[in-house]
């Protein structure tokens, strides 16, 4: 590092100026100075410049100014002086590469303090001086800017701590990470047992020789890289020495396209989602050397949503350490192409990004996460087309170098195969959850079928056959038997709106609340009201119940309330049919509804059938209707049947009508003979010969 510099006091206002050229003179710098603006064009392309100290016009126009006297000596370190500035002005200082910050008013102590900070950047200036043998380590800063270090005999520190001769604040470099040394014409560079260790070209080593164009990393692969070179200066920067960067490149390269396949290979041995997206992350950012980077899925509803997040230490980030724009992913989602910027600040379209940029990003990487699907056509060949299912994003808070052309295939060959494997992840573990969900729904099933009373009742005086077919594992239709007091039979059957789980838990509930007013043995308008009252205030999201409930004495007496279910029949020895109606309104919907009660007088032989309307509406092939017309003439020409015979023929009936058709709404039907005499002879069938399905097994 130089004794003494060459300064540019540039702006300065006259007590600044005086205090700052007053005290770099005194250290035997050499002290240049120019107002601000076009004037100083001339003075700032002196050869021999290698620092300058500028004070903008106003705070707010610091970056600006800044920015254009470093379009004019990009290499120069540049040393802003502020009056008031907000911390927001000093953190765009800082991304913008400023390279350090001082206060008015001037003193001593700043402007060493400064000078000191600053003079490790400063760059090398006389070319005739330097010998054959001087090295330097190239590398860019955390901004991108092209930075030059000469290394001294008879070493140089490299490290986190500031007592280092070459300063890398990075958590992955050590504070004494390496040394480089020089002796008999030769430089070795020396690990000083850094925690991620010292890398040349690739290779992990604890010491090594250097030679001109050896790439050197430092806390890892994806440390800081530095590139050594040997010299003089002129060749260096012209780069005709052998070109070990090419080598290096090369090695990058086939590390890269060795990383990818190997990573592709996992993928396919990777069920788990999870697991899947950590992967592609930290592959992603290994590739481009990202500081984070994260996945981001489309849902139902067509928007994307985050997955995974990552850092470059393969730790996940939740969302309240990870804040980033949505509009590079969006955009790069809705047109399914790339994005690759590594400067935000550069290019036409650096205010677009200006939300990206307010997060302290620099270099953002973004590509779309798609496979070629294929769609049947009724031919033999399906029609293809790209399915977008996300996006994989990098970016850093550094200007990124510019990604090679294997870099950015390597990227997009690994967001194509991702897609793939993500598909198929998502696909396992839906195949997972529905087989889960179908276990869990076979429980259900048997547990409901647990709860219904057994498929036959016989009392004295009545004999009650009833049959449950769900049309999913598990339904919303139920049936039950009670004994009261003096050998009555109480007999209920209820519908609730919907199918399904939903329609089956509420089920559930009417049979608890009811089984509990049975007991109570009040009249059965009270007892009705009772239950949908229950209904109402437990809220049942607008879902309703139809329900029958009938109390049958031994001496034929019924009486009975039906709350807005299908009429049952009563049907007469003689084949007359009589339909029980009155009641109410249904169940669950309005507190105050009012019911009644009606009695009919049942003489031996009579039946009582009750079904829900799934038996009304089964569908054959040409979605016609069972009906009640069918009902009717099947019941008429078996009069004499036991309810046992009477319910099987029912059931046959409906079958063959909707074979070859799924059932879309639960069947339940139940069938009471009151002190009937078994058939004796053969009775008529009222439907086709075509095969029924087997009843669903109920639990005695």
């Amino acid at each position: 590092m130089p004794d003494s510099h060459s300064i540019l006091l540039l702006g300065l206002d006259a007590q600044a100026h005086a205090t700052a050229s007053q005290h770099f003179t005194s250290k035997g710098h050499r002290v240049m100075s120019a107002p601000a603006g076009k004037d100083a064009n001339s003075i700032l392309k002196d050869p021999q410049l290698n620092l300058i100290y500028l004070q903008p016009t106003s705070d707010k126009s610091a970056l600006e100014e800044f920015r254009r006297t470093a379009a004019i000596r990009p290499a120069v370190p540049i040393v802003l002086i502020f009056s008031q500035p907000t911390v927001q002005l000093l953190h765009q200082a800082w991304h913008a590469g400023v390279s350090d910050v001082i206060f008015l008013p001037l003193a001593a102590e700043s402007l060493d303090s400064s000078l000191e900070r600053t003079a490790k950047e400063v760059p090398v200036q006389s070319l005739a001086a330097e010998s054959s043998e001087e090295a330097r380590l190239h590398y860019l800063d955390e901004n991108g800017k092209e930075r030059w270090v000469t290394i001294r005999p008879p070493k140089l520190t490299i490290g986190r701590s500031s007592s280092n001769d070459l300063i890398f604040n990075y958590m992955n470099i050590s504070r004494s990470q390496a040394e480089i040394l020089y002796d008999d014409g030769h430089y070795t560079i020396r690990d000083l047992g850094s925690k991620h260790g010292t890398y040349i070209n690739g290779v992990r080593m604890e010491a090594g020789r250097l030679e001109n164009g050896d790439r050197i990393q430092l806390g890892g692969l994806q440390g800081q890289t530095i590139t050594f070179r040997q010299g003089d200066l002129l060749h260096t920067l012209l780069g005709t020495s052998v070109s070990k960067a090419e080598v290096g490149f090369s090695i990058s390269g086939f590390r890269e396209i060795g990383m990818l396949l190997a990573t592709i290979r996992a993928l396919s041995s990777i069920p788990l989602l999870d697991d899947l997206l950590s992967m592609v992350v930290d592959t992603a950012i290994e590739l481009t050397g990202a500081d984070r980077g994260f996945i981001m899925l489309k849902e139902s509803d067509g928007h994307l949503s985050f997955k995974c997040a990552r850092n470059n230490y393969k730790r996940p980030m939740d969302g309240a350490s990870f804040q980033t724009s949505r509009r590079v992913p969006d955009e790069v989602f809705k047109t399914g192409h790339r994005i690759v910027i590594n400067d935000l600040d550069l290019g036409d379209g650096s205010e677009d990004h200006s939300s990206t940029r307010r997060l302290g990003l620099r270099s953002v990487f973004c590509v779309p996460l798609r496979y070629l699907t294929f769609h049947d056509t009724g031919n033999m060949s399906g029609i293809g087309r790209m399915e977008t299912i996300g996006v994989l994003y990098v970016d850093s808070q550094k200007i990124g170098a510019v990604l090679s052309s294997t870099q950015i295939d390597a990227l997009e060959t690994l967001a194509s195969e991702a897609a793939i494997a993500i598909y198929n992840a998502q696909l396992y573990r839906l195949s997972q959850e529905k087989r889960k969900l179908d276990e869990e729904l076979a429980i259900a099933r048997e547990i409901q079928q647990a709860l219904l009373p057994g498929a036959v009742k016989v009392m004295p005086h009545v004999c009650a056959h009833s049959l449950n077919l769900p049309c999913r594992e598990v339904g919303g239709d139920y049936f039950d038997y009670f004994e009261l007091e003096g050998d009555k039979l109480g007999f209920a059957l209820g519908d609730v709106a919907g199918k399904g789980i939903a329609a089956a838990l509420l089920t559930s509930m009417l049979q608890g609340l009811f089984s509990a007013q049975a007991l109570l043995e009040l009249p059965l308008p009270d007892l009705i009201s009772n239950v949908n009252l229950n209904l109402v205030r437990r809220g049942t999201s607008s879902r309703f119940v139809t329900f029958f409930f009938g109390v049958l004495d031994p001496e034929g007496s019924c009486t009975y309330t039906n709350a807005g279910h299908n009429p049952p029949y009563l049907l007469r020895q003689n084949g007359s049919i009589e339909e029980l109606k009155d009641g109410g309104m249904v169940l669950g919907l309005f507190p105050f509804a009012e019911y009644v009660s009606r009695t009919v007088q049942l003489e031996p032989g009579d039946h009582l059938v009750l079904f829900t309307d799934g038996a009304l509406e089964a569908r054959n092939t040409g979605g016609e209707e069972f009906g009640e017309e069918r009902l009717r003439a099947l019941l008429q020409s078996n009069p004499s049947a036991t309810a046992g015979d009477i319910l099987t023929r029912l059931q046959e009936a409906i079958m063959a009508f909707s074979a070859n058709t799924p059932q879309h709404d639960d069947i339940t039907m139940m069938v009471l003979g009151y002190r009937e005499e078994p058939a004796a002879a053969d009775l008529n069938h009222a439907s086709s010969s075509a095969p029924a399905r087997p009843p669903v097994p109920l639990t005695e």
